[in-house]
Order: structure tokens, then C-alpha cells, then sequence
């Protein structure tokens, strides 16, 4: 009764229901994370944009920030200065609402691909619980804005071509988003998303559509103009030599930084989570050739993925958060696995390697669900992370929904099953993340630098960062302020002040002279270790470890 009101109701009901869904993927608890160091860049240049009122130039940590476009950061800024900007969990918001907007487009895309209001819900409840889409949703980066955003540029372009006029508006629509996505991260998405998607277009539909309509598409490629390159237009005349001097750093990173061989991004279901069997699934594509009814949009779904991964290949720097475009695509091709599997078992014409396949998907689903209390005890409950009632809660439910997937196994219910998926995705964010802090620092040692800020005797003495190790931009967002770097070697940058703090990870009397030692007094504050690993693992930093000083120039 409830499957069929959710599955086969009207568009409100399906909107409603990815609303709440949207909520605890993104919204509910979403503080719960430390800040990292994408979003402790975004934050403190939205902190100086909103302390100096340096939006069109924003700085961080008191230097020009220009590599990336500022939209991200002027939405964070904005929901800073309404709601305090050490509230983590609404600078977080816009992030959460952009993923949102994303999930409904989704909805409104498949509709516009199909008219099948039950595909458009299952392809956004995949979407809505990818496990990397989560995950940016529920952090306040920039890249679901870029993907966000070019998805619906894609909808309105796709609206458009299929209608018989012109219709001006929804490529109005298009240009506009287009703009917003450039203007969030440049031509990452193009190249990403729009690039691959218009490839499986004109492959598997009319290309030829796309030219015939060139007046309001030009129309949309002025709009997009307009909102994309006024900021950098602006900057490269206010700050040509460091616009250009960034441009040629970001374009070398491409080539030099996190260099990957090509194979590395062939594992992107993985960055799915609980999807990545139906997703290797879909992937097999002589399986799905044979059997699937929707080939054409199967071939659309699967060129889409593929060349998107491919082009993401092509380029030498490499890193995992990249691959959150090639999830858009992906979601379209689980839906098509779902929609195949409902439509088969529904007609009773199922044969044995569509059993297999829907077998093979829910019984790994089932036994996570089984056995999952058990590691909730060991990690959560025994380290006193959770209280008996919420882990016996945690325990109920989860076999609970143990018992649904039997019964969707049973009842050969693909619809079941993906609502299975997504309870076994709600109550861990709900029991579970709300108390992974223990998890997230095994430190025993770890000192918060932010409480630096509760020191009364420098509040108003500027802070310095000296030695090899640089002062991390984490800890700049912690400490609350500027910290400048300073090099201790080069006497003409020396403070001109009396009284100044220190940051340095070795002590700080051995990166002065004795020339400079005899000028000077030392008074050790603090000292703090930032680390969230324990010392001997591999992953524990200098760069983390820090004696605060304060420094007085003798008369």
C-alpha cells in the first residue's frame, strides 16, 4: 500500500518524499565532520569577505585568492553574516540545498527524457544516496555547485530540443545556469559533464537539433558569457600579473599535481557506496542490450558515463572527489538496472540472469544489514560512543530492514529493496553519525589550536607562522584570524611591532640567529597538536604540531 502510494502517486508526493530523503543525506547532523582543508579554504576567504568587505577581491588568510571563481564562497559568506560564520552547519547549508537542487533536478531530467514519473524516483533516490554525493552535499566545497548547477543547464537544453518552437525561455534558463556553473568553478563541469553528455546525445538522438535551434542558442551562449567572465574580466584588470601568474598554476597543476595513471578513475562505482554492485551491474552491457526494453536510453546513460570517465582520464592530475560528475550519469544507468528488474518481475518474465544479478545485489545488502549491529557494538558501544537504547534501536531497525529485503527477495520486489537501501542509509546517518567524532580523531595527544582564541593577552598582537612547515589553512580557520608567514632568514621582512605570537612546529629559538636571539624574549604560550592520527601512523604531520610564542623586542 505504501510502495504503491510513494512509487506510482503524483509528482508532489515524489518531490515531498526526495525532500525528506535530501535531509538526512545532507542537512541532518552535518556538522558532525571536522572542517577539511577544501572547505577551511572556502570558509576563511567567506570570513574575510564578510571582515574586510573584500567581496570582488577575496583574500585568504590575507593573500589574493583569484584560483577559483567566488559564487561558492559569496553564498557561504552570505549565510556567515546571517547566521554567524563559526556556525559550521549553516555555512554547510548552501552546500546541502545546491545537492538538493541537484536530486530534483535529476527528477525533472528523467522526465523529461522518458515521462516516467517512477524512473524520474528512482534515479534521484540513487543520486540523493551516492555516497559521494553525500558526501560534498555535506560539505561547504565547491564542486557540487559546478555539477549542480551544469545539470540543470543540461535539463533546460534538453526541454528545449524537444519541443517544436524555439522557445526562448528554457534556453534563457540554460544560459543562466551555465553561467552559475562557471561561476563556481570554471570549466570543470563543461568539461566534465556538459562535454559527455552533449558526445551521448548526438550519438544516441537528433544532434542535428542542437544547431537548428542557433538563435536562442546563441542567446544562451551570450547570457552564459555575460555571468561567467565578468569576475575574471574584472580581475585581470584590477590584478593582471597575479590572474595570470594563478592561470599558469592552476593549467601546470593539471599536468604535475596528484598525477594518477590513466586505469585509476576505472573503479568509479566504488564512489557510489551502497550502489556500486547495481551500478557494475548496469555496466554489462551485453546483459543489458538483450534484455533491457529502454535501449536507447540505456546507450544514452551508459556513452554519458564512459565518456565521461574517459575524458576525466585523460587528464594527468587525478583525485577521487573528481569522479562526483561521473555519479550524474551513473544514476541514470542504476535506474535503468531498477526499472528493468520492476518491469520483469512484474510480468513474470524474469529469466535466471536477471534472478541472479537482483539476487546478488540483495543478498549483499541483506547481510550488511544482518551483521552491521554487531560491528555498531564493537565500534560504538562498547567505546561508550552510543547509549544501550539508541544501539538496541539501531539493532531493531536494522534488522528490520533485514526482513524487508527477505520479503522484497521473496516477493522478487525491486522497489522494495531500493527503499530497504535507502532506511539502511537513514538510520546510519542517524544513529551513527552524530557520534563519529572518536573516529574521526584517534589522537589521544590532540590539542585544538582553536583555543588559541581564548587567550586574552594576544587578542590584539598579530600572529606569525615561521619555520619550514607551513601553517595549514585548517588552522588558520580554527585560529580564527590572519595568520601571516613570515621568514625568520630575511631581516628586512622583521615585524615592526614590540609584542607578536609565533606559530612553529620546532622550537622557536632555532630558526633565529644569535644576532636576532639577543634582541628578543621568549615566553611559551601553548602547545598544540593538531593531528587527528596518533603518533607512528603514517598520516600524522609536523604540520599539525604547534608551540604558540610570544615574542617581546628588548628596548
Amino acid at each position: 500500500m505504501i510502495q504503491r502510494y510513494l512509487f506510482e502517486n503524483k509528482t508532489s508526493v515524489h518531490i515531498l518524499f526526495l525532500l525528506v530523503v535530501c535531509y538526512f543525506a545532507f542537512f541532518f547532523a552535518n556538522s558532525s565532520f571536522f572542517v577539511n582543508i577544501m572547505e577551511a579554504r572556502n570558509f576563511v576567504t567567506a570570513r574575510e569577505m564578510i571582515e574586510k568587505g573584500n567581496w570582488l577581491v577575496p583574500t585568504m588568510n590575507g593573500e589574493l585568492r583569484l584560483a577559483k571563481p567566488p559564487l561558492p564562497t559569496w553564498i557561504t559568506a552570505v549565510f556567515g553574516s546571517w547566521f554567524g560564520i563559526e556556525n559550521v552547519s549553516m555555512l554547510r547549508f548552501p552546500a546541502a540545498m545546491v545537492s538538493s537542487l541537484m536530486v530534483i533536478l535529476m527528477y525533472f531530467f528523467t522526465i523529461s527524457l522518458n515521462k516516467n514519473r517512477i524512473a524520474a524516483l528512482c534515479n534521484s533516490l540513487v543520486l540523493a544516496s551516492s555516497f559521494y554525493i553525500v558526501y560534498m552535499g555535506r560539505t561547504g566545497t565547491w564542486d557540487i555547485y559546478c555539477h549542480s548547477f551544469m545539470l540543470g543547464a543540461i535539463l533546460f537544453f534538453h526541454k528545449a530540443w524537444k519541443t517544436e518552437n524555439k522557445n526562448w525561455k528554457l534556453f534563457i534558463g540554460a544560459g543562466i545556469f551555465l553561467g552559475l556553473s562557471f561561476l563556481s568553478k570554471g570549466p570543470v563541469a563543461f568539461f566534465a559533464v556538459l562535454i559527455p553528455f552533449l558526445i551521448a546525445y548526438s550519438w544516441v538522438y537528433d544532434g542535428k537539433v542542437i544547431l537548428q535551434k542557433w538563435q536562442p542558442l546563441l542567446l544562451a551562449i551570450g547570457i552564459f558569457v555575460v555571468i561567467s567572465f565578468w569576475w575574471p574580466v574584472f580581475i585581470s584588470l584590477v590584478h593582471a600579473d597575479e590572474a595570470a601568474a594563478i592561470a599558469k598554476l592552476e593549467s601546470g597543476s593539471w599536468m604535475n599535481r596528484h598525477v594518477r595513471p590513466f586505469y585509476y578513475y576505472w573503479n568509479f562505482p566504488i564512489q557510489s557506496g551502497i550502489w556500486t554492485l547495481i551500478i557494475f551491474s548496469a555496466l554489462i552491457s551485453p546483459y543489458a542490450f538483450k534484455r533491457f526494453e529502454a535501449k536507447k536510453e540505456y546507450k544514452f546513460a551508459l556513452i554519458w558515463t564512459i565518456t565521461a570517465v574517459v575524458l576525466l582520464s585523460l587528464i594527468p592530475e587525478k583525485k577521487d572527489r573528481y569522479l562526483l560528475p561521473v555519479l550524474i550519469p551513473s544514476a541514470l544507468l542504476a535506474g535503468q538496472l531498477i526499472q528493468h528488474l520492476f518491469q520483469v518481475f512484474k510480468n513474470k518474465t524474469a529469466d535466471k540472469w536477471d534472478n541472479l544479478i537482483f539476487g546478488v545485489n540483495l543478498w549483499l545488502i541483506a547481510i550488511v544489514a544482518l551483521v552491521m549491529p554487531v560491528g555498531i557494538f564493537i565500534f560504538f558501544y562498547q567505546d561508550q560512543q552510543i547509549s544501550l537504547l539508541a544501539f538496541v534501536r539501531f539493532a531493531l531497525l536494522s534488522e528490520g530492514i533485514f526482513l524487508l529485503l527477505l520479503m522484497a527477495w521473496k516477493n522478487k520486489n525491486i522497489l522494495n529493496f531500493v527503499i530497504g537501501m535507502l532506511c539502511l542509509m537513514v538510520i546510519t546517518e542517524v544513529f551513527i553519525l552524530p557520534n563519529t567524532s572518536n573516529l574521526q580523531n584517534r589522537n589521544k595527544e590532540f590539542k585544538n589550536i582553536r583555543e588559541a582564541r581564548n587567550i586574552e593577552s594576544i587578542k590584539d598582537l598579530n600572529l606569525y607562522s615561521i619555520g619550514k612547515e607551513q601553517f595549514r589553512i585548517e588552522m588558520v580557520w580554527e585560529v580564527g584570524r590572519e595568520v601571516k608567514s613570515w621568514n625568520t632568514e630575511d631581516l628586512t621582512e622583521f615585524p615592526k611591532e614590540k609584542s607578536f605570537v609565533v606559530f612553529s612546529s620546532e622550537n622557536p629559538k632555532e630558526l633565529f640567529s644569535d644576532l636576532q636571539l639577543q634582541n628578543m624574549e621568549f615566553e611559551t604560550i601553548d602547545h598544540y597538536d593538531y593531528n587527528r592520527q596518533p603518533k607512528g601512523n603514517k598520516r600524522y604531520s609536523p604540520y599539525f604540531q604547534k608551540y604558540m610564542t610570544l615574542i617581546t623586542i628588548k628596548q
